[in-house]
Protein backbone atom coordinates (compact mmCIF):
# COMPACT_ATOMS: atom_id res chain seq x y z
CA UNK A 1 0.00 0.00 0.00
CA UNK A 2 2.71 2.37 0.77
CA UNK A 3 4.20 1.49 -2.67
CA UNK A 4 1.08 2.76 -4.08
CA UNK A 5 0.51 5.62 -2.63
CA UNK A 6 4.05 6.79 -3.29
CA UNK A 7 3.34 6.23 -6.78
CA UNK A 8 0.04 7.96 -6.77
CA UNK A 9 1.83 11.06 -5.10
CA UNK A 10 4.78 11.21 -7.39
CA UNK A 11 2.02 10.72 -10.68
CA UNK A 12 0.69 13.93 -8.74
CA UNK A 13 3.11 16.07 -8.56
CA UNK A 14 4.67 15.24 -11.77
CA UNK A 15 1.17 15.72 -13.34
CA UNK A 16 1.27 19.26 -11.87
CA UNK A 17 4.88 20.17 -12.86
CA UNK A 18 5.24 21.15 -9.35
CA UNK A 19 3.87 24.56 -10.06
CA UNK A 20 3.58 26.85 -7.23
CA UNK A 21 1.55 28.79 -9.05
CA UNK A 22 -1.84 26.99 -7.07
CA UNK A 23 -4.45 29.07 -6.74
CA UNK A 24 -6.40 29.19 -3.66
CA UNK A 25 -10.38 27.60 -4.21
CA UNK A 26 -11.54 30.12 -3.60
CA UNK A 27 -9.20 33.02 -4.31
CA UNK A 28 -11.21 35.65 -5.73
CA UNK A 29 -12.62 35.85 -1.89
CA UNK A 30 -9.09 36.19 -0.40
CA UNK A 31 -7.12 39.07 -0.61
CA UNK A 32 -4.60 38.47 1.56
CA UNK A 33 -1.55 35.23 0.84
CA UNK A 34 -3.42 33.55 3.45
CA UNK A 35 -4.73 30.29 2.38
CA UNK A 36 -6.84 29.43 5.64
CA UNK A 37 -10.05 30.84 6.73
CA UNK A 38 -9.73 34.41 8.48
CA UNK A 39 -12.50 32.45 10.31
CA UNK A 40 -10.65 29.37 11.63
CA UNK A 41 -11.27 28.46 15.51
CA UNK A 42 -8.21 29.37 17.41
CA UNK A 43 -8.02 25.50 18.66
CA UNK A 44 -8.68 24.29 15.47
CA UNK A 45 -5.94 26.42 14.10
CA UNK A 46 -3.41 25.65 16.65
CA UNK A 47 -4.12 21.87 16.18
CA UNK A 48 -3.11 22.49 12.49
CA UNK A 49 -0.02 24.29 13.07
CA UNK A 50 1.17 21.04 15.99
CA UNK A 51 0.45 19.04 12.81
CA UNK A 52 2.93 20.81 10.41
CA UNK A 53 5.72 21.01 13.69
CA UNK A 54 5.40 17.87 13.88
CA UNK A 55 5.19 16.37 10.32
CA UNK A 56 8.02 18.12 9.66
CA UNK A 57 10.39 17.93 12.94
CA UNK A 58 10.21 21.87 13.33
CA UNK A 59 9.03 24.76 15.85
CA UNK A 60 7.16 27.34 15.36
CA UNK A 61 9.83 30.01 14.77
CA UNK A 62 11.03 27.74 11.70
CA UNK A 63 7.95 29.32 9.98
CA UNK A 64 7.29 32.22 12.41
CA UNK A 65 9.15 35.58 13.36
CA UNK A 66 9.75 34.70 17.19
CA UNK A 67 12.74 33.50 19.33
CA UNK A 68 12.85 30.29 20.00
CA UNK A 69 12.24 29.53 23.73
CA UNK A 70 9.75 32.81 24.23
CA UNK A 71 6.64 33.03 24.99
CA UNK A 72 4.05 32.55 21.93
CA UNK A 73 2.69 35.88 22.41
CA UNK A 74 6.08 37.63 21.45
CA UNK A 75 5.96 35.99 18.28
CA UNK A 76 4.48 38.03 15.24
CA UNK A 77 2.71 35.14 13.35
CA UNK A 78 1.25 37.61 10.62
CA UNK A 79 4.64 38.46 9.49
CA UNK A 80 5.40 37.03 6.30
CA UNK A 81 9.34 37.51 6.44
CA UNK A 82 10.34 34.02 6.76
CA UNK A 83 10.29 32.05 3.09
CA UNK A 84 9.33 28.97 5.14
CA UNK A 85 5.81 30.19 5.31
CA UNK A 86 5.78 30.80 2.03
CA UNK A 87 6.61 27.14 0.96
CA UNK A 88 3.96 25.84 3.69
CA UNK A 89 1.38 27.83 1.98
CA UNK A 90 2.11 25.90 -1.00
CA UNK A 91 2.76 22.78 0.11
CA UNK A 92 -0.93 23.24 1.69
CA UNK A 93 -1.96 23.95 -1.36
CA UNK A 94 -0.67 21.07 -3.29
CA UNK A 95 -1.57 18.52 -0.63
CA UNK A 96 -5.07 20.08 -0.93
CA UNK A 97 -4.92 19.51 -4.20
CA UNK A 98 -3.77 15.94 -4.17
CA UNK A 99 -6.66 15.47 -1.99
CA UNK A 100 -8.74 16.44 -4.27
CA UNK A 101 -7.98 14.08 -7.16
CA UNK A 102 -10.08 11.57 -7.64
CA UNK A 103 -7.36 9.32 -9.11
CA UNK A 104 -6.04 8.99 -5.64
CA UNK A 105 -6.62 5.67 -3.85
CA UNK A 106 -9.37 5.11 -0.91
CA UNK A 107 -12.51 6.93 0.06
CA UNK A 108 -12.38 10.69 -1.30
CA UNK A 109 -11.70 13.29 1.75
CA UNK A 110 -10.53 16.83 1.65
CA UNK A 111 -10.11 19.64 4.25
CA UNK A 112 -7.80 22.78 4.24
CA UNK A 113 -7.48 22.94 8.32
CA UNK A 114 -8.30 19.22 9.10
CA UNK A 115 -5.47 16.70 8.52
CA UNK A 116 -7.46 13.82 9.99
CA UNK A 117 -10.11 14.29 6.67
CA UNK A 118 -7.21 14.04 4.34
CA UNK A 119 -5.70 11.48 2.87
CA UNK A 120 -2.40 12.66 1.53
CA UNK A 121 -0.77 15.06 4.24
CA UNK A 122 2.58 16.61 5.40
CA UNK A 123 3.49 13.66 7.17
CA UNK A 124 2.97 11.34 3.88
CA UNK A 125 6.05 12.62 2.64
CA UNK A 126 7.90 14.32 5.23
CA UNK A 127 7.19 11.90 8.46
CA UNK A 128 8.65 13.91 11.18
CA UNK A 129 11.53 15.15 8.89
CA UNK A 130 12.51 18.93 7.23
CA UNK A 131 13.06 17.31 4.16
CA UNK A 132 10.63 15.23 2.60
CA UNK A 133 11.54 11.40 1.64
CA UNK A 134 12.55 10.93 -1.88
CA UNK A 135 13.14 7.10 -1.54
CA UNK A 136 10.82 4.21 -0.43
CA UNK A 137 12.45 3.02 2.69
CA UNK A 138 13.70 -0.60 1.26
CA UNK A 139 12.03 -3.56 3.17
CA UNK A 140 15.20 -4.45 5.26
CA UNK A 141 15.18 -1.62 7.30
Amino acid sequence: MRKIAAAVLSAGLCTMGLSMAIAHPDAAEHESKNVLPADMDRGARTELMKHFAQSLGVRCSYCHVGEEGAPLSTYDFESDAKPAKERARQMLLLTHKLNMDEKLPGEERVSLTDMSENRVTCYTCHRGELRPATMVPSPEG
